[in-house]
């Protein structure tokens, strides 16, 4: 039962990346195209370091890649079973709420990948 309870252990972790609207935004800000940070800060509307440090969770976490180029710092988001995941799960929340599209439309486009 050890082997089962540390891939539920990793799992939850994975999925506490869900637990925050920032990522959740930033995520969707990435999902189709690199950017770099002061584009994601732009489109949050957040501040700098806070965006900064959400970021830095998803790049730990294997979510998120990220280059430099000169003096600044591009991400993208390399786990497409993340950015598959958060979809699926906005979409049936959006599907249940006559707040937002039934069909997700806008939520987490379909990667271009």
């Amino acid at each position: 039962m050890d082997e089962v309870d540390k891939v539920f252990d990793v799992v939850a972790e994975y999925f506490s990346l869900l637990s925050d609207p920032t990522r959740l935004r930033i995520l969707h800000c990435l999902c189709n195209s690199e950017k770099p940070v002061h584009e994601v800060v732009d489109a949050i509307g957040l501040t700098q370091a806070n965006v900064s440090r959400h970021l830095s969770l998803l790049y730990r976490a294997g979510v998120v890649d990220r280059r430099r180029d000169g003096n600044e710092v591009f991400y993208r988001v390399v786990d497409q079973n993340f950015v598959d995941l958060c979809r699926t799960v906005c979409v049936s929340v959006a599907s249940r709420a006559d707040r937002l599209p039934a069909d997700g439309a806008g939520l987490f486009p379909a990667s271009d990948a």
